[in-house]
């Protein structure tokens, strides 16, 4: 079993809620995001759709006020299926068009294909992420749109960060997980309310990126995504997006190359998912190369952790020092908000104490996960 799912079905939760309490905003926020992965809201009306994983809902309840004729979903976590189905029952009256699947998605069984097929949230940190990928791409008609989240090591590198920092702030690992939370709550609510537009659950946060116990998974990058992909689907549209295609439309489908050029551009703009808060010129191949590679060390080192470990965050501190070089000729203010982390980080290897606040540190956040369609060929 997965990493997540072993865990949330071990203690019946959902860790993944939102708050929907004004849904007006919610639903501009789906709209927004759909449109941004070139799916405009009446693409849906009368068209079949199959979710992967919907979690509480929340998403759910967007997608089906867009009228699809067949809603399906298919999650391994039993409340997650509940959830949904309750929080669908909330809002309409008649789900006659869903059929809720709670099984394991390598045993979903389903004749014929969708239209749309969604899966959020996911793929990464599976066991299997490109196993997991290639199950999920026969579900997606001729033509059809398959929607995915991506994480790599240099937009998740914020949130390893602040997963170590909730190891080396808990004394006790062994304490019941809501004692848990409460210990690091205080210190992780002004990281969240520096987000504009937050509408995940604080608790539920500090459970699924600190608390929840990490193993050695891989991650799945939007490159590699579209490598693994790149034989039968194209890439439609990201968010956020990134891509600059000038060539001629008469063109296009001589060469054949978007996929290409979106690698291309990612590899080049790598380092704009290090800090959501700022956006830079693409720059060379090289350098973002060796942000990345630092990155996944800090990564695979990080997720061996559930109790601090001086040797191993010694380790992480050089590499921290070293990834500092290269990101002070690019950004500032992220380079004060890694050196913030690298002080206190300081601090607890040599006094075994890990300040309460930090300065700079709080309000860095790398673009966590990213969104990318493709069209099936």
């Amino acid at each position: 079993m997965e990493v997540y799912l072993d865990h949330y079905k071990k203690n019946n939760i959902i860790p993944v809620s939102q708050d929907i309490s004004n849904i007006n905003n919610h639903f501009q926020r789906r709209t927004a995001l759909y449109m941004q992965c070139g799916i405009p809201p009446n693409f849906i009306e009368n068209k079949k759709v199959l979710e992967i994983g919907p979690g509480t809902g929340d998403n759910s309840v967007f997608t089906y006020s867009l009228k699809p004729s067949k809603y399906d979903f298919v999650d391994g976590n039993p409340a997650s299926i509940q959830s949904t189905r309750k929080k669908l029952l909330t809002y309409y009256k008649d789900l006659s068009i869903c059929q809720f699947n709670e099984c394991d998605f390598f045993e979903y069984q389903q004749k014929g294909t969708y239209d749309l097929v969604l899966c959020e949230g996911v793929i990464p940190h599976q066991k299997q992420p490109k196993r997991f990928l290639n199950n999920i791409i026969k579900f997606v008609k001729s033509g059809g749109i398959l929607l995915i989240t991506c994480v790599d090591h240099v937009s998740f590198l914020s949130e390893l960060l602040r997963h170590l920092a909730g190891i080396m702030l808990i004394k006790n690992h062994n304490l019941p997980i809501n004692q848990k939370i409460d210990i690091v709550r205080d210190f992780f609510t002004p990281h969240l309310h520096s987000l504009t537009g937050m509408s995940r659950l604080i608790d539920d946060w500090i459970y699924d990126t600190i608390l929840l116990p990490f193993s050695k998974t891989p991650l799945l990058s939007i490159e590699e995504a579209i490598r693994l992909l790149a034989s039968e689907f194209e890439v439609y549209g990201l968010s956020p997006n990134f891509i600059v295609d000038w060539r001629w439309y008469k063109k296009i489908p001589v060469d054949n190359m978007f996929n290409k050029i979106v690698i291309d551009s990612y590899q080049k703009n790598l380092h704009n998912l290090l800090d959501y808060r700022y956006v830079f010129d693409p720059v060379e191949k090289e350098i973002n190369h060796n942000i990345l590679k630092i990155s996944r060390i800090i990564f695979n080192i990080g997720i061996s952790l559930n109790v601090p470990n001086n040797k191993k965050l010694s380790l992480v501190l050089e590499l921290l020092v070293e990834l500092n070089k290269t990101v002070k000729d690019i950004s500032i203010q992220t380079f004060y908000s890694i050196q913030d982390f690298i002080e206190a980080l300081q601090t607890f290897l040599s006094t075994n104490y890990f300040p309460q606040k930090l300065n700079a540190f709080p309000s860095w956040f790398g673009r966590g996960q990213q969104y990318i369609s493709f069209i099936k060929k």
